[in-house]
Formats: C-alpha cells, sequence, structure tokens
C-alpha cells in the first residue's frame, strides 16, 4: 500500500474516526484503525464493537492495500507533520511508514484481517432526513437518556419516524423527554428503533459541523447506519440496536394537572441557574407558589441558601415542590419560544415542562421535601 494524500484533510478524518476508537477493549487491535486504500480512495474504519465509523477520502493511490495503525500515535505523527501533503505507505506488511517533508516516521501496525468484520456500510434502500430537524431533536431529547449501563434499554434514544414526522423520547426513569419534529415531507418510510444514544449524539455532532445536507438513514433489524456528506468525503456511522421493550412513555405522561402556570422563560431559566448555585450536595431546587409569586429556593446544608421571587399569574392554593436543580433546568432550556409552561397535581407527583405548542415535553419526577 501506498498513498499520497492533502495532510489537513487527513487529520480532519481521522480526528473523526477516534471517535469510534475502543479504549477499554481486550483486543488492541480495536485501539487502531484501519486503512484501506484503492480506486484512487482511502477507506478509514474504526470500531468499539458498539459503534462503527468510516470515512472516505479523495487520495492519490499508487498501490493498493490495507493496514491497520495505532489510532492515537498514527493521528499525531499526521498532526505534527509540517508539510501539506503526506505519503503514507505499508512496508514488509507490518510497518508503515509516514512521510512528508524530511520527517519520516516508521509505525508497527496489525494486518487487516485482525480487525474485526465491518458492518455493511450501505444506506441504498433507506431514506434521508433533513440535518437541522434531526440535530434540534436529538439536542432537546438526548440528555434525559441514561448513561447507567446496567440499563442498557434506558441508554437508548426510541426514534420513530412516520407520516413525516420524526419523534425522539429518552429517559433515565428520573426524567422523561418527548420531542416531536415535522421533517417538510412524508418519505414513505416508517421506522420504530431504539439507538443508543452515543451513536445519536456523533451523528448530530458530524451533520452541525459537515457541509450542508441532509443525513442518509438506513434501519435494518439489528443496526442503524447514517452517511453524512461533504465536499471532503462521506462519513458512515453504524451502530447496533437495542432490543428490549423500551418504557411504555405514553402511560407516564398525565392526562390533567391541577396547576398550569405560564412564565417567561429566560426569566424563569436565568432565576433557576442562579438558585442552583446553593443546591449542593444532592439538595433539591425548590418551587414555592403562592397568589401572583413563584418563590425558587435553595438550601445546603454548611454551604448557604439563596432565594429569589418571581411575579407570575397564579391564583390558587399555596404549595412546593422540590426537583433535582440540573434535570429541572435542562428541561427549561429545550423550550421553545419565549414561555414555558410548568404543569403539576401535587408535590409528590411528576411534573410537566412544555413550550406552547407542546411538540416538546418534559417530565421530571419531584424531590420529596423536608421542612
Amino acid at each position: 500500500m501506498r498513498l499520497k494524500c492533502d495532510r489537513n484533510s487527513l487529520v480532519d478524518k481521522l480526528n473523526t474516526l477516534a471517535r469510534g476508537v475502543s479504549t477499554r477493549s481486550a483486543l488492541p487491535v480495536l485501539s487502531g484503525i484501519l486503512l484501506q486504500a484503492k480506486d484512487g480512495r482511502l477507506d478509514l474504519y474504526s470500531t468499539d464493537m458498539e459503534i462503527s465509523i468510516k470515512a472516505s477520502l479523495a487520495t492519490t493511490v499508487e498501490r493498493d492495500g490495507e493496514a491497520v495503525v495505532p489510532a492515537r500515535l498514527f493521528t499525531d505523527v499526521v498532526k505534527n507533520l509540517s508539510g501539506e501533503e503526506v505519503v503514507v505507505e505499508l512496508k514488509d506488511g507490518r510497518t508503515i511508514e509516514v512521510a512528508s517533508g524530511k520527517a519520516r516516521f516508521s509505525l508497527n501496525s496489525w494486518v487487516a484481517s485482525d480487525f474485526p468484520q465491518m458492518s455493511a456500510f450501505d444506506t441504498s434502500g433507506g431514506f434521508t432526513v433533513g440535518r437541522d430537524p434531526f440535530v434540534e431533536t436529538l439536542n432537546k431529547v438526548g440528555r434525559a437518556a441514561s448513561r447507567d449501563e446496567t440499563r442498557p434499554i434506558l441508554t437508548g434514544v426510541l426514534v420513530t419516524i412516520a407520516g413525516g414526522v420524526l419523534k425522539m423520547v429518552a429517559t433515565d426513569s428520573y426524567r422523561l423527554s418527548v420531542k416531536e419534529t415535522p421533517l417538510g415531507g412524508d418519505s414513505g418510510q416508517e421506522v420504530e428503533a431504539i439507538v443508543p444514544v452515543k451513536a445519536l449524539s456523533e451523528v448530530a455532532r458530524l451533520a452541525a459541523t459537515m457541509g450542508e445536507g441532509d443525513i442518509e438513514v438506513a434501519v435494518s433489524e439489528n443496526q442503524a447506519l447514517f452517511k453524512v456528506a461533504d465536499a471532503q468525503g462521506d462519513v458512515w456511522i453504524a451502530s447496533r440496536l437495542i432490543d428490549g421493550q423500551f418504557p411504555n412513555y405514553r402511560q407516564l405522561v398525565p392526562e390533567s394537572f391541577d396547576h398550569m402556570i405560564s412564565l417567561g422563560k429566560e426569566e424563569f431559566l436565568s432565576a433557576a441557574r442562579r438558585i442552583s448555585l446553593l443546591a449542593q450536595k444532592n439538595a433539591p431546587l425548590r418551587l414555592g407558589f403562592a397568589p401572583g409569586r413563584l418563590t425558587l429556593r435553595a438550601v445546603t446544608q454548611d454551604v448557604g441558601q439563596a432565594e429569589e421571587e418571581l411575579e407570575i399569574e397564579f391564583t390558587g392554593e399555596e404549595f412546593e415542590i422540590g426537583f433535582n436543580a440540573a434535570f429541572l433546568v435542562d428541561g427549561t432550556d429545550s423550550v421553545d419560544g419565549e414561555q414555558v409552561t410548568l404543569k403539576f397535581i401535587n408535590p409528590l407527583r411528576p411534573g410537566l415542562v412544555t413550550g406552547q405548542d407542546e411538540s416538546f415535553l418534559y417530565l421530571i419526577m419531584p424531590i420529596r421535601l423536608s421542612s
């Protein structure tokens, strides 16, 4: 294998591939990146056995071939080369030589056959989703997905596409986030899959930073595949789907509430962020409702306390309810528009945060308050 390519373009693709490199596997080869050079193109692959990433780059291929290079070292070497063009050559079947200008590096590599069988990176037969709707929807929902691997089903996002509407649902059992976004047209495809939030976050990150155009999606029985393209080449992200039954979120959202309060989003969000500075050591952010006012309060033993009052339209009986401060701020921040609506039943039942059109719903469990 021998190829020449633009150094900056190669660095860009290596940075993308790094997101899929395993850092914990007992298989050393998973800490590498597979290079395949042929037909005037360099294909690069990485995988941690949960997500797999493929990137393509137009190159001058003088001799076809493939090898697995150590991801971090190879990337660092290419980044630090001074020339605009880099030459990569496989010698004696195991040594990768990297050269630019007068600099030469020889790195040990693995044979390509040691690298795990890659996913089929083929989106033919799939459909397209607009970048902006996809990124917007995931940014509002993804933060509610669990990071606790002991409950795998909750580390995924339920993704459904039907009737020209994209819906994502995520929950960590303490909060539930639902967002519906029109796609601007009906592809005729219907999809329902539980996709790891890690994979979706990578797709959204790429979509937000690479060029323009739609995201190509193909969903099979056990895999979701996403393709993002720009002028420098294409990037594919393949992810296994999560097996299991996602919680029935429709049953979790109450049909009616006893209290509904609308207030300015930015005013409430700013106050919540300020007062939450004193909601430390798992102390709740307390919301006290009384006629005409909302009092936000936080008390942390041995640290201090904070309180702020907002004028609101409220005429019901006084009550106080507490929430995890970060969760409440996340939900409020995700609401579109200038107004946020808070809905409650009582201090022991979940509260709902939503906007005016209710295309976004954020259900949050309260924290039982002591005196």
